[in-house]
């Protein structure tokens, strides 16, 4: 087994053969890994129209530089673990996508095939309203046994994970990585509770770097594995909508939470709910009437009361009486903001910064969040 799955883990490192190609090598050699990978000059024929020619000597030098024995040693190092598409606990919903994974990395557990699964998206730059509209969704799902799923970004992906660990639930992180690498830094906790409670998965190799390129593509793993996509917050124009595009190739439920009229992030919302009839939803329960008494996942009787008891002031208002200074705070920490851009924002030096988000933290109206990032509550 440690010899196959060496050879396996060599095979999927190399950058030009993704799943169509590493499914072609595979079954021409009778699902022998080690043979694939020992006969490379097997490979043309192989892989006969499905590469040109002109990208095998790029080929061979990337297949002469890889050691397969030190790939599996530093697998074996990242308690890292692995699903390949044809075993029964590959995830079901994702083995029918197009293009899904041949090879899955993973930590945690992986959910059963019964297991609904929903994913919370929405903007990086997410507002105080997103961000706790997530959470209380999120908590809401996981309360009544649901998991869900989202790409461990800041936003609104971090809010839904947080969201379904406070409600004691199960959640799944889709990295645009490896899984051995924590993107965002600051989300290093947040990382290990949700490998804890649920499953940390990438399709990249160990050691893969968060590239730019790799977050669009890892956006059909998101909806793939989930039976629906809520759309917390987005722009007309983000990586939410391709996330969007990808539900509705997969043919899967989308809902979209209304927002501000005011707000570039609800634009992509707004949308959704206009112009495509997608379905607006406030609370775990407009999305959990759609799945209870259904064959994939017979949830009739699910009670959500712990859901119901939270009801947090979405629309809050400013605290009374603020100084001019914590006024312009207060506008400037709609969404979350690192506190160089406040600096900017607020024409502060550090000191006087510092010294004001402490007092406004102390007055209970700014949470501090990870890596120097600030939002405010809304009370």
């Amino acid at each position: 087994m440690a010899l196959a799955l060496s050879h396996l883990l060599a095979l999927h490192s190399l950058p030009d053969i993704g799943s169509v190609r590493l499914s072609a090598l595979l079954d021409y050699f009778a699902g022998d890994a080690e043979a694939a990978w020992q006969n490379f000059a097997e490979w043309p024929k192989a892989l006969q129209g499905l590469i040109q020619p002109s990208l095998l000597p790029k080929l061979s030098a990337d297949w002469q530089a890889v050691e397969p024995a030190a790939l599996y040693e530093n697998f074996l190092l990242a308690g890292a673990k692995v699903v390949t598409r044809p075993e029964p606990h590959y995830p079901r919903l994702l083995a029918e996508i197009k293009d899904a994974p041949y090879l899955l990395f993973y930590r945690g557990d992986l959910p059963e095939p019964e297991d609904l699964c929903i994913a919370v998206i929405g903007s990086r730059k997410a507002s105080a309203y997103g961000r706790e509209a997530a959470r209380f969704i999120a908590g809401g799902l996981a309360r009544a046994g649901a998991w869900v799923v989202g790409g461990l970004a800041r936003g609104i992906d971090s809010m839904a994970h947080q969201g379904a660990l406070d409600g004691g639930g199960k959640t799944i992180g889709v990295l645009g990585c490896g899984i051995d690498i924590v993107y965002p830094r600051e989300n290093r906790r947040l990382f290990a509770d949700v490998a804890q409670s649920g499953c940390i998965i990438s399709e990249y190799p160990l050691g893969m770097q968060p590239l730019g390129k790799n977050f669009p593509i890892r956006n059909r793993i998101v909806s793939g594995l989930s039976q629906g996509v809520i759309v917390v917050e987005s722009g007309l124009k983000s990586g939410t909508q391709i996330t969007v595009g990808y539900a509705l190739e997969q043919n899967r439920n989308i809902y979209a939470v209304p927002g501000s009229i005011f707000s570039p992030n609800s634009r992509g919302t707004h949308n959704l709910i206009q112009k495509y009839g997608v379905k607006l939803v406030g609370s775990a329960d407009d999305v959990l009437e759609d799945f209870r008494g259904g064959t994939v996942w017979p949830a009739a009787g699910v009670q959500q009361t712990a859901a119901a008891s939270y009801q947090p002031a979405l629309f809050a208002a400013p605290p009374p009486n603020l100084t001019e200074q914590e006024r312009l705070l207060w506008q400037a920490l709609g969404e979350q903001r690192h506190f160089n851009d406040l600096l900017a924002a607020l024409n502060l030096n550090a000191a006087e910064l510092g010294g004001l988000l402490t007092s406004c933290e102390l007055d209970g109206w700014v949470e501090r969040l990870d890596g120097q990032y600030f939002i405010r509550k809304n009370s």
